[in-house]
């Protein structure tokens, strides 16, 4: 097989070939939400680990670092 996608998707059925695109929309659409599903979530994730630690609150999270406490001061313009 030496030819590129285009050539093969031309040697295709026009039924096949137009399978073959929607099935390449839906994943691509899939691919997408999921990726907008991660970002929201992993958003919330941050909200309520600062929410969390701002009231004093230790993050239940397994995946959350917290910084100590002088790196944290220093990320908000303060020393300690």
């Amino acid at each position: 097989m030496t030819g590129s996608v285009q050539a093969d998707l031309r040697r295709l059925p026009w039924w096949a070939t137009g399978s073959v695109i929607v099935l390449a929309l839906i994943v691509l659409a899939l691919r997408a939400v999921g990726l907008a599903v991660a970002l929201v979530v992993d958003i919330a994730e941050r909200i309520d680990v600062a929410v969390g630690t701002a009231a004093g609150i230790s993050p239940l999270g397994a995946s959350t670092w917290l910084l100590p406490p002088d790196l944290t001061a220093a990320f908000r313009g303060g020393a300690r």
